[in-house]
C-alpha cells in the first residue's frame, strides 16, 4: 500500500503468503485500509488488525517488495531474512529527493506540451516553472500542512492558470499560449494512477473498491477543471486585456514532438521513483501504446476507442512482458506487468485531454461569456469530468482485452499477472 501496490492483488497476495507460512488469516482491503485477522484453531480465538497506510507510489520499492515476496513463497529465501530486508526497504529514502523531484516535475510539464498541448518552443520555459511551482506545492508544502493538503488540487489548478493566462497575455497573446502553459503545467496531477488502479479493480471484479477509485478520479477531475476556469476568470476580471485565444500554433516539427514522447515518460518515470535501469522497457512499452493512440486518433474522434486502442497495446506489451521476461528481472529490470505499464498509462491520460481540448475550451467559452453565474462554470467542470469518464472507460476496456487475450483462462499463479 506503501508504494502504490495493485490494490485488487493485495488480499490474493496475502492469502498466497499465509498458505506459504503455514497461518491462519483472513484480509479484507478497503481503500486505504486492510482488516486483519489472524486466528488460532487450538483456542478459536482470533487477533484482529487494522493497517491503515496513505496510498503512496514508489515504482522501484514496489519491484523490490514483489521480489522479496516471490522469493519468499517461491522458498528462496526465510522469513527472517525477508523481514529484515522489508524492514530496510521501508526505512529506506526516496530514491530520489524532494529537489531532484522538483526537477523531474518540471521538466515533465515542459516536455508533454509539444506532443500533447500543441506547445511551441517558447512555452517550455514558462511550463517548467509552473511544473516546478506544482512540485514544490505538492512535495513541500502539502504534506506540511493538513488542511492544504484537502484543497491541494484546487489550489493548484487555480495558482496555474491565473498564472499562465498573465503568461500568455505578455505581447497581446502573441508569444506565448496560455492553454498550453496551462494543461501542461497541470499535467502532473491528472488522475492516471487512480484510472488505472480503478480500472484494473474493476477488471479483476473488485466492485466496491474500483467504484470508488473511479468515481473519485472523476470528482478529483472536477476539482481540477473547476480550479482552472476559475483561476482564468478570475486574471480575466483583474486585467481587461487578458487574452482569450486558446488555439496554439506550434513552431515544433513532428520529429521533435516524437522526440519528447520516450523523454516525457523517462522523466514521469523518474517522477514515480523508478530507478535507472527501470525506465527502458516503461519507455518502450508506453511509446508503443503512444503509436497506437496517435494513428487511431488520425481517423477516429472517438475519445474512447483511441484511449482503448492505446492502453491495448500497452496492456498487451506489459503481459507479454511479464510472462516471456523473467529473464530480465536478474539485472534490474521490472519485475512486474504493473510497474512497466505505469507510465505508458500516464502518457494516455494528458493525449485524451488534449483531443477535445476540454480545459481551453472551458476557460475560453467563461472568457467570452458576461454570464458569470454557475451554470456555465458547471457545465465546463462537468465536460471536464466526462472526459475523464470516457478515458477511463477506454483503459478499462483496452486493458482487460489485453489480459483476456494473453490470460484467457485466467492465470492460477498471479504472480506475474497485475
Amino acid at each position: 500500500m506503501t508504494t502504490g501496490f495493485p490494490n485488487h492483488r493485495l488480499e490474493e497476495y496475502m492469502m498466497t503468503t499465509v498458505r506459504v507460512l503455514e497461518i491462519d488469516g483472513s484480509f479484507i482491503y478497503i481503500p486505504g485500509c486492510m482488516i486483519v485477522s489472524f486466528g488460532d484453531p487450538a483456542t478459536r480465538t482470533s487477533e484482529v488488525k487494522l493497517v491503515r497506510v496513505a496510498q503512496g507510489l514508489d515504482v522501484g520499492k514496489l519491484d523490490e517488495a514483489h521480489e522479496i515476496f516471490k522469493s519468499v513463497v517461491k522458498d528462496r529465501v526465510g522469513v527472517e531474512y525477508a523481514n529484515q530486508k522489508l524492514d530496510e526497504l521501508l526505512n529506506r529514502p526516496p530514491y530520489y529527493n524532494v529537489y531532484w523531484s522538483i526537477l523531474w516535475y518540471g521538466l515533465s510539464s515542459c516536455t508533454v506540451i509539444p506532443w500533447a498541448f500543441g506547445g511551441s518552443w517558447l512555452d517550455l520555459p514558462p511550463t517548467f516553472v509552473l511544473g516546478c511551482l506544482l512540485g514544490f506545492l505538492q512535495l513541500v508544502v502539502a504534506p506540511k500542512s493538513t488542511i492544504y493538503s484537502s484543497v491541494f488540487e484546487v489550489s493548484c489548478s487555480v495558482w496555474l492558470s491565473f498564472i499562465g493566462r498573465a503568461i500568455g497575455t505578455i505581447g497581446g497573446g502573441k508569444y506565448f499560449c496560455f492553454s498550453a502553459v496551462v494543461q501542461g503545467g497541470l499535467c502532473m496531477i491528472l488522475p492516471g494512477y487512480i484510472i488505472l488502479s480503478g480500472a484494473l479493480e474493476l477488471q479483476s471484479r473488485n466492485i466496491v473498491s474500483g467504484s470508488v477509485r473511479m468515481f473519485y478520479a472523476i470528482i478529483y477531475s472536477m476539482f481540477l477543471g473547476f480550479g482552472l476556469t476559475l483561476g482564468s476568470a478570475i486574471y480575466g476580471w483583474m486585467d481587461s486585456n487578458a487574452t482569450t485565444n486558446t488555439t496554439c500554433t506550434s513552431n515544433i516539427s513532428v520529429y521533435w514532438r516524437i522526440f519528447f514522447v520516450p523523454v516525457f515518460t523517462l522523466l514521469m518515470a523518474l517522477t514515480c521513483q523508478a530507478k535507472w535501469h527501470q525506465v527502458t522497457i516503461m519507455t518502450v512499452i508506453a511509446c508503443g501504446g503512444y503509436v497506437a493512440s496517435y494513428f487511431s486518433s488520425l481517423h477516429f474522434t472517438i475519445t474512447e476507442f483511441n484511449s482503448a486502442l492505446g492502453s491495448f497495446t500497452i496492456g498487451l506489451m506489459s503481459y507479454l512482458y511479464s510472462r516471456t521476461g523473467a529473464s530480465f528481472t536478474k539485472i534490474g529490470y521490472c519485475n512486474t506487468a504493473f510497474t512497466s505499464m505505469l507510465p505508458g498509462i500516464f502518457d494516455q491520460v494528458p493525449g485524451g485531454v488534449a483531443s477535445r481540448n476540454i480545459l481551453a475550451a472551458g476557460i475560453k467559452q467563461l472568457s467570452n461569456s458576461s454570464d458569470t453565474s454557475g451554470t456555465l462554470l458547471s457545465g465546463t467542470t462537468l465536460s471536464f469530468g466526462i472526459a475523464m469518464i470516457e478515458i477511463a472507460i477506454g483503459i478499462t476496456v483496452g486493458l482487460f482485452f489485453a489480459e483476456l487475450i494473453i490470460f484467457p483462462f485466467g492465470n492460477k499463479t498471479g504472480l506475474f499477472r497485475l
